[in-house]
């Protein structure tokens, strides 16, 4: 799992510097065809066409520097917007309206870009500091001279600017604050859902779960399905004479040892007591009595290190999925006291 969500995100940031480059080809070849590129434009756009095409073949060709790169091409890239602002806005060495307002509105995409590449806090923190260092400069200029600094259409411009890029990254930080909660609350509904459907003591399925199961493959009519209900001899004596918590100890040595007889399709759940249930997807007679057979024989040849040697009689039948379960369920506990009256440890069917 953690290998394909790699792949999917070395994908998905490939991609965006892909993108990235082509735009900032687009716009090197439009602005130098229309005259339009500043002085420090003409130096920048190649140094974030090399950076993007850079970080991309990295990604891809050298999965293991993904991190590196990544880190590279977002702190170039905004060290370009930083210098940008700065030089248009402080040094003036090109403050045409086209300039600073191109640059203005391009740099919002450096926050975005923190909350794909970075977790939360992080993200926060670092397109905070981009605004910062890159607005600080101009800030300053704006509280020592005022807006006479510059031309006022550049002024009201900047303050604009200043004003859509503080409510950009408050919106992000409040996106992502509420998505840290919704992850936090999904987690906690999925564990309370898991703990409901789950024996506390055995971590199996419980009759809950169980009953879940069966109302699922019971839209899916026509499915076979073997029912194994298996139940340990002479429990209660355990009990009385080893105490509950060795009781509680062999419930869950059986259930290890069961488990490790099941195929991917089966699945363990506890019915009640120490009355387990082995439910086997897609699987007829034969195969279920071939898999009761294997349970009843490993937990034969098993000694439990307090209580010793025990025995588990079981009862099977096979369930086909669209008929009433609870019919079936009265055959498998039918069948797994026949086989208490028969002489216990064995394995009988109805």
């Amino acid at each position: 799992m953690n290998g394909l969500l790699g792949r999917r995100r070395r994908l998905i940031i490939s991609a965006m510097c892909a993108c990235a480059g082509v735009v900032v080809g687009v716009l090197w070849w439009f602005e130098t065809s229309a005259g339009l590129i500043s002085p420090f434009d003409r130096y920048g756009y190649p140094f974030l066409l090399a950076l993007f095409v850079g970080g991309m073949i990295t990604i891809v060709k050298a999965p293991r520097y993904r991190g590196h790169a990544e880190g590279i091409v977002y702190t170039g890239a905004s060290l370009y917007f930083i210098a940008a602002l700065f030089s248009f806005t402080v040094i003036q060495a090109d403050n045409r309206i086209y300039t600073v307002a191109n640059t203005l509105q391009w740099m919002p995409i450096m926050y975005v870009a923190a909350f794909v590449l970075f977790r939360h806090r992080v993200a926060i923190i670092m397109s905070a500091g981009i605004f910062v260092l890159a607005m600080l400069p101009s800030v300053v200029i704006l509280a020592l001279y005022g807006t006479g600094y510059w031309d006022m259409t550049i002024a009201g411009l900047l303050i604009n600017a200043y004003t859509a890029h503080t409510l950009i990254l408050i919106a992000l930080s409040l996106v992502a604050v509420l998505d840290r909660e919704y992850e936090r609350t999904a987690l906690l509904a999925r564990s309370m859902e898991t703990a409901a459907l789950t024996d506390g003591l055995t971590g199996i399925a419980n009759r809950r779960g169980l009953d879940q199961m069966f109302t699922g493959l019971s839209q899916q009519p026509g499915v076979m399905v073997g029912l194994i209900l298996v139940d340990v001899d002479h429990f209660k004596r355990v009990n009385d004479i080893y105490g509950h918590l060795v009781g509680d100890e062999l419930l869950i040595f059986l259930v290890r040892h069961i488990n490790e007889q099941l195929g991917p399709t089966d699945v363990l759940g506890r019915w009640g007591g120490e009355e387990l249930l082995v439910v086997s997807v897609g699987v007829g007679y034969d195969a279920t009595l071939q898999l009761a057979e294997r349970i009843r024989a490993v937990i034969f040849a098993s000694a439990h290190p307090v209580a010793g040697r025990i025995t588990v009689s079981a009862g099977v039948t096979v369930w086909t999925s669209g008929t009433p379960i609870a019919d079936a369920l009265r055959q498998a506990d039918k069948a797994m006291y026949c086989a208490k009256t028969l002489g216990r440890d064995r394995v009988e069917a109805l």
